[in-house]
């Protein structure tokens, strides 16, 4: 039991009825000084409640934002100020990055941390990158810090504009170069030029393998995110082996027996 979930159950115990205690959010997570949670269906009616009981559990958080949906390949999310300051606007520090980010617009990887982490202990000064599907910059901007070249592609200009701003404001606009487009568009134009590229897309991954190749250097590092089943990861894994060396990591649970994954192919 979280502790977050205790605090919160015990705050609820009169307020609502005891069927619904245990539905209450085990987990959030922040944004700068936004707060953004999802509510299971049973208790969207008691929203309001909930984000002033946090609110005063959590002294720190200036807004609290219920997510209610994230659609389409561009992955906007639809969110639900409940309590606190009316703005959704903030500036999200990690690993030593500022990110400026308005969550109306945009959806943020939250479970995607250790992986960033990763990354910069595996990346060389000298590397050029291709990140290939970059949203605001969450890989490209702390990579950029570290390597000599990013080049950062996302098919939503919403997504473009705002990695525009962060790289400026993380002063490694020179280091990065944006491409907005179906990153598979550009291929040709960056044929052989990376020593890493990152296909952080979760869904049909493989119909954007054949760009990666196709941008890949010799001996360049492929880190393909997937979505799999526990049955899955091997098949996956034995396909993806007739590129290079293969192996592969749970980056997070993604729903009931399926995962998130990341398999680094070590191009041959």
């Amino acid at each position: 039991m979280s502790k977050f979930y205790k605090k919160l159950r015990n705050e609820f115990e009169r307020d609502i009825p005891e069927k619904y205690l245990d539905f209450l959010p085990r987990s959030y997570y922040m944004l700068g000084d936004i707060l953004l949670l999802k509510l299971n269906k049973k208790l969207i009616r008691y929203r309001k409640k909930i984000g002033l009981k946090i609110l005063n559990l959590l002294p720190y958080v200036k807004t609290i934002c219920l997510i209610k949906d994230i659609k389409g390949v561009k992955r906007i999310p639809k969110i639900e100020i409940i309590a606190g300051k009316k703005n959704t606007k903030t500036i999200h520090k990690e690993f030593g990055c500022r990110f400026y980010i308005d969550v109306a617009d945009l959806m943020w990887s939250k479970g995607n941390k250790a992986e960033k982490k990763r990354l910069l202990e595996q990346v060389n000064p000298g590397e050029v990158i291709v990140d290939m599907f970059s949203g605001l910059g969450y890989f490209s901007i702390i990579l950029a810090k570290k390597v000599e070249k990013v080049y950062s592609i996302d098919v939503n200009p919403v997504a473009t504009e705002y990695l525009r701003k962060n790289a400026f404001l993380n002063k490694v606009s020179n280091k990065i170069e944006i491409l907005q487009g179906d990153c598979r568009k550009f291929a040709p134009l960056l044929e052989g030029v990376a020593d890493r590229i990152i296909v952080g897309y979760i869904y049909d991954t493989e119909k954007f393998l054949p760009a990666a190749l196709k941008m890949a250097k010799k001996e360049c590092v492929i880190h393909f995110h997937k979505n799999v089943t526990d049955k899955e990861l091997e098949k996956v894994k034995n396909k993806l082996e007739k590129h290079g060396s293969v192996t592969f990591r749970k980056i997070k649970s993604y729903s009931p027996k399926v995962w998130h994954v990341v398999y680094d192919i070590n191009i041959y």
